[in-house]
């Protein structure tokens, strides 16, 4: 009985340091992490540039930062040609194929 007691007591400390998805995007670090991960997908569209603007450190630790990185590298890719996808090879299906 203690136990069980213990493990909720435990569960609910946890939940309640536990971040929304609001307060992650509204973070401290949140705009940082958006400018290196918009940095990485633009040097790697300009140059084929395969290294990573990241904190390591900052998106390990700061879910700000991870979420903001995430949401600039996804923004910031190059738009798909004609609305397609390119294959592992980098070839485009031609019009009307899949």
């Amino acid at each position: 009985m203690r136990l069980a007691a213990l493990l909720t007591a435990t569960a609910l400390i946890l939940g309640a340091c536990a971040q929304t998805p609001e307060e992650v995007i509204t973070g401290p670090y949140f705009g940082e992490g958006f400018s290196d991960g918009c940095r990485t997908a633009e040097a790697r569209r300009a140059a084929y540039d395969n290294r990573s603007f990241r904190n390591d450190a900052l998106f390990e630790a700061q879910p700000s930062y991870a979420a903001g990185w995430r949401a600039g590298f996804a923004q910031c890719q190059p738009p798909t040609v004609g609305g397609v996808e390119p294959s592992i090879a980098g070839q485009v299906p031609p019009a009307g194929r899949p």
